[in-house]
């Protein structure tokens, strides 16, 4: 008898330290699979699968534990063991379109009978989403992506999903009903799995009007009550994928944009940041959509804009798109169909960042790299330079009729802004807009502007009244070829070129096949190249460049001088050894 007690309360310090129990007739569970349960793989695409408990029958001689795939057995694991004696168990499953059940049997002697059996197991990679009601709601029709593949954890809680978290709520299920995780994020996770041809798991922990001080509620508290951030931190723990998660979708913001309080979305940002670093380390990126323009009067609107893309801009581990020209929008949310949109223009972003597919740099919305005037003389031009690769593309103005049935037409040209708020319109002042070399607009003034900075869309919809003119904000938009809309900015600083240092640097000299002409900042000019009789060999237009690289494999060996005249007549010399 002592010995079997000694053994009991061993058992009770067993389980005490497990996450949960499960308990049977004759065996108490610490470590079982659930039904329609995804394990996160690892590296090499293998995901363990554990079975840990104390059979509390000392009849019991032996377990065993019948593993089949797709219906087909695949692995069969007999053991031994004692009265009272903890058992542990292991099985490793491969990430690919297959479930597995298993069965476990217990002995006495030579007879067995059936313990449990868990269905539908499948391996494949963990995404947590969070934020407001754009992250989570929507309609469930046809067209949202509700197969097989796609697991969830956790039920909505309550109308708006809220906390305190019910601590009972630990079961898997297929992302539908009232474990749904939202249009949105079941688009994403169908784009995933038809890339990756894996199960995924989407674990939606959004809730509806929250601001992000509910988010920052994450201090790995996971004692009832659990409330804000610490609901998504409990849900990792309890469904076994916080140390392989790959990624953490944040879609918030809104509800800082609509209310009339200090601004500090963005220093709020920068520490819930830290905190999902602390608490999700194995997560990758945050994945932060820039907002939308919205109706609600603030100042600051335009701020938080700014923020999200400066994160974007700075941050590798933030990664972001404009939701602006979203369809379906309807001044706060969108239809389904604006949700798959968005859906599948973030999944193309996390394949990309994540699993390293390789596409176009035109997947990501048109971000802002430099504004400048060519010189002091041509304030009447200014050049808005994009990130490379992207193709830009002007929308038409844009003529839409309210809900009061009036037309109302929106202009390209208002959608530029010379204060620091995004409220001061550029558009009288602007007779054109151009594009030059696929990624540069030149914004064509009838006036010297003497402004330093500059704005893209506005602070809110201005184009909207309450009970007189009630429509969307709809643009029109700077896109690229594959229709992303350009992010909006705010304060961006503008540059004056030949005010610039000119003198140049070259690397490598000596050289052989290649040179790298590097100017410490954007500059404007003619570059050329002589050779030591002072024959012309080549000339360069240098309009906005910080560097150029020349092909010379084809040169003579000897020695040439590149000559750099800039905007301003200031002339640069630099001689190069040439070997081929």
């Amino acid at each position: 008898m002592q010995k079997y007690l000694v053994l009991l309360f061993g058992l009770i310090g067993f389980l005490s330290n497990q996450l949960y129990g499960q308990r049977f007739p004759e065996v108490t569970f610490a470590k079982l699979p659930q039904n329609y349960q995804l394990y996160p793989r690892a590296d090499n695409n293998l995901a363990e699968v554990p079975f840990e408990g104390v059979f509390t029958n000392k009849d019991i001689t032996a377990y065993s534990i019948k593993v089949s795939r797709n219906g087909a057995l695949y692995r069969w694991q007999k053991n031994t063991t004692t009265a009272l004696s903890a058992f542990s168990s292991k099985f490793t499953i491969p990430a690919e379109f297959a479930e597995y059940n298993f069965e476990i049997y217990s002995f006495k002697g030579k007879d067995s009978s059936l313990v449990t059996k868990i269905s539908n197991v499948v391996a494949g990679d963990a995404f947590y989403v969070s934020g407001q009601s754009n992250a989570w709601i929507g309609p469930i029709d046809d067209l949202v992506y509700q197969g097989e593949w796609l697991r969830s954890f956790g039920l909505v809680q309550g109308s708006e999903n809220y906390g305190p978290y019910n601590l009972a709520d630990t079961l898997w299920s297929l992302a539908i009903g009232r474990a749904r995780i939202g249009p949105w994020s079941a688009e994403i996770a169908k784009q995933i799995i038809e890339s990756e041809k894996i199960p995924i798991s989407i674990i939606n922990s959004a809730s509806g009007s929250s601001i992000i001080d509910w988010h920052l509620i994450l201090d790995g508290n996971i004692k009832d009550p659990i409330d804000g951030g610490n609901i998504m931190y409990y849900k990792a723990l309890k469904s076994g994928t916080l140390k392989f998660v790959k990624a953490i979708v944040f879609r918030q913001g809104e509800s800082e944009i609509s209310t009339n309080k200090p601004y500090q979305w963005g220093t709020k940002f920068e520490q819930l940041k830290t905190k999902y670093k602390q608490f999700f380390p194995s997560a990758k990126n945050i994945f932060l959509p820039q907002l939308n323009v919205y109706e609600y009067v603030l100042r600051e609107a335009a701020i938080a804009r700014e923020d999200q893309r400066k994160q974007h801009s700075t941050d590798p581990y933030v990664k972001s798109f404009a939701t602006v020209g979203t369809k379906e929008f309807d001044r706060l949310h969108y239809g389904n169909g604006g949700y798959r949109q968005a859906g599948m223009e973030q999944a193309r972003i996390i394949l990309n960042t994540i699993y390293k597919k390789s596409y176009s740099a035109e997947i990501y919305s048109p971000n802002i790299q430099r504004a400048y005037f060519l010189s002091n003389e041509e304030r009447d031009k200014l050049y808005l330079e994009f990130d490379e690769g992207q193709n830009l593309v002007l929308q038409a103005d844009t003529t839409v009729t309210d809900e009061q049935g009036k037309k109302k037409t929106s202009y390209l040209v208002d959608n530029f802004f010379w204060d620091g708020l995004n409220a001061q319109s550029m558009g009288k002042y602007i007779k054109k807009i151009e594009v030059l070399d696929g990624r540069k607009l030149i914004l064509n003034f009838s006036v010297q502007y003497d402004g330093n900075i500059i704005g893209y869309l506005p602070d809110y919809h201005r184009g909207f009244i309450s009970k007189e003119s009630e429509y969307p904000y709809p643009g029109p938009f700077i896109r690229n070829k594959m229709g992303m809309r350009a992010m909006a900015f705010s304060a961006f600083p503008i540059r004056v070129l030949n005010n610039e240092i000119t003198d140049f640097s070259v690397s490598p000299n000596p050289a052989s096949s290649k040179i790298t002409i590097n100017w410490p900042n954007l500059t404007v000019g003619n570059l050329q190249i002589f050779n030591m009789r002072g024959d012309l060999m080549t000339t360069f237009v240098i309009e906005g460049l910080n560097y150029k690289e020349i092909d010379v494999s084809k040169y003579i060996s000897g020695n040439y001088f590149a000559v750099f005249t800039a905007k301003n007549g200031i002339v640069s010399k630099k001689r190069i050894a040439i070997f081929n």
